[in-house]
């Protein structure tokens, strides 16, 4: 069996308010809206501009936000990071920490509405010189640490 990644299912408190944190701030547009009953759940399919990387959002009432969401298994990636950073902040959403310069990547981390640490990259992901068969320290610890 071959599998392709599809995407990520993201659950949200507040469907209005998570489209515009992912519609309006990163361009993602919404593509298809399922409403399921027994249990009522939304999910909320939503795009990039190549239409080939997805995120879904999912609320209901039967599928709480964690009460400490935390890591987010989304990544990503914009043309500037810096500007990306400049966006969030201005929109009055919480940078978890400052870009960081990772050779040809920068990266940094912000909180969407619901509290989930969004990873953000741009430039170029570089794997070849990476020592995978060695302990590397992390570059940015501190996001790991508990509170």
């Amino acid at each position: 069996m071959n599998g392709r990644f599809y995407g990520c299912k993201v659950v949200v408190s507040d469907l209005d308010r998570s489209l515009a944190f992912y519609a309006g701030v990163f361009g993602l547009r919404e593509v298809a809206r399922f409403n399921f009953t027994d249990p009522d759940i939304t999910e909320v399919l939503l795009e990039d501009e190549t239409g080939g990387r997805r995120v879904i959002l999912m609320n209901s009432e039967v599928l709480p936000v964690p009460s400490c969401p935390g890591w987010s298994p989304l990544v990503l990636e914009v043309d500037d990071v810096q500007a990306a950073r400049e966006e969030l902040a201005a929109a009055g959403f919480e940078v978890a920490f400052e870009p960081v310069g990772l050779g040809p990547l920068s990266i940094f981390m912000a909180a969407d509405p619901d509290g989930y640490l969004i990873e953000i990259f741009a430039g170029e992901m570089v794997i070849d010189n990476l020592p995978t068969d060695q302990k590397i320290p992390h570059p940015v610890p501190h996001i790991h640490a508990a509170k």
